[in-house]
């Protein structure tokens, strides 16, 4: 439940940045997301 949340989280934030055009936040927290997805097996 608390991984769901921490994706939940960093999609809108993600979303957010790229409203803003802040690029490389933006991709920072992409690299996050997949690093979190990936380690938990989540597609």
């Amino acid at each position: 439940m608390k991984e769901k949340k921490l994706i939940e989280m960093l999609q809108y934030r993600i979303n957010r940045y790229k409203e803003m055009g802040n690029g490389s936040m933006c991709q920072n927290l992409n690299q996050q997301l997949q690093r979190l997805m990936a380690g938990k097996g989540v597609q």
